[in-house]
C-alpha cells in the first residue's frame, strides 16, 4: 500500500529518526481576541523506540495543564510540567496505540488527572501490555479512562479551550485537538509533515482516513500542526506539499 510504504520510508530517513529531546517549546498569545486570550504553553518531548511526540500544554494565567499522548518517559514529562509550574489536570489521548499510552499508568499515579479517550479505541486500550510486547516495551495494564471523547466536544485547560475533531482512519478512535484561538492543532497520527499515519494496522481504515484528511484541510491555512511524529508543520504547507492532502493516493 502506497500510504504504508511512504510512512515506512519516513521511518528509515535519518533526519526523521534524529534524536530530538525538545523540538518545540513556545509560549503563544492570541492578539486577535479584543478581551485578551490566555497565554498558551506548549512543550514536547520525543520518547520511545517509535520517536513519539508527547506534549505538555498549559495556561499561563491559571497554571493548569494537560499532557497529550503520554507515550513514555513519565518522569521527564512531569519535570516539564514542574518547570512551567503547571498542575496537570487532564490526560488527553489522540488515540490508543502503544507508543502514545505507555506512560499513562505512572502519569496517572503522579497527577490523579482524568483520562480522555474516544471509545472506539477502547479495544486497544484494554490490550496495552500485549501491544507493548510487539515493540519490546513493558507496559502496565492501563487504568480506566474517565471521559469519552466525541466530535465537537469542547475541553478546557485552564482558560484555554480546544475542540475535539473526530478523525478516524489511523485508528477507529483517532481525534485531533484544535485550539482555534491559538491557530494550533494537535493532530496525533492522522497528519504528519509530508505524510500521514499508517492505515494498514488493526482497526485502520483507508477510506475513513481520506475523509479525515479532508476535514483537516478545512482548518485555516495558518494553523500550526503538531503531530504525533516528526516536525511541526502547518495546514497551508501540507495542502501545497503533502501528496495525501492533494489526493495523490
Amino acid at each position: 500500500m502506497r500510504a504504508a510504504s511512504n510512512w515506512l520510508r519516513r521511518r528509515c530517513d535519518p533526519e526523521f529518526n534524529r534524536p530530538r529531546e525538545v523540538f518545540m517549546s513556545t509560549n503563544t498569545e492570541s492578539t486577535d481576541n479584543p478581551q485578551g486570550a490566555s497565554n498558551m504553553i506548549v512543550e514536547s518531548l520525543v520518547v520511545g523506540p517509535l520517536q513519539t511526540n508527547v506534549y505538555v500544554i498549559g495556561c499561563t494565567k491559571t497554571r493548569r495543564g494537560a499532557i497529550v499522548d503520554a507515550g513514555g518517559n513519565a518522569a521527564r514529562l512531569l519535570k516539564l510540567a514542574e518547570k512551567h509550574e503547571l498542575t496537570i489536570e487532564s490526560i488527553l489521548q489522540t488515540h490508543a496505540h502503544i507508543d502514545h499510552v505507555a506512560a499513562i499508568p505512572e502519569v496517572k499515579r503522579a497527577t490523579q488527572a482524568p483520562i480522555y479517550l474516544h471509545p472506539a479505541d477502547q479495544f486497544m486500550w484494554q490490550v496495552a501490555p500485549q501491544q507493548g510486547m510487539r515493540f519490546g516495551i513493558q507496559v502496565e495494564p492501563l487504568p480506566d479512562y474517565e471521559h469519552e471523547l466525541s466530535d465537537g466536544q469542547r475541553i478546557k485547560v485552564g482558560e484555554l479551550e480546544c475542540e475535539v475533531i473526530f478523525v478516524p482512519g489511523h485508528s477507529p478512535g483517532s481525534v485531533a485537538f484544535y485550539f482555534a484561538e491559538h491557530a494550533l492543532v494537535l493532530s496525533g497520527d492522522v497528519l504528519f509533515a509530508g505524510s500521514m499515519g499508517r492505515v494498514d494496522l488493526p482497526g485502520s481504515d483507508p477510506n475513513a482516513m481520506r475523509k479525515s484528511l479532508e476535514r483537516m484541510k478545512q482548518l485555516p491555512d495558518d494553523t500550526r500542526v503538531l503531530s504525533g511524529h516528526g516536525p511541526e508543520t502547518s495546514i497551508g504547507r501540507e495542502k501545497k506539499l503533502n501528496p495525501f492532502l492533494r489526493g495523490g493516493w
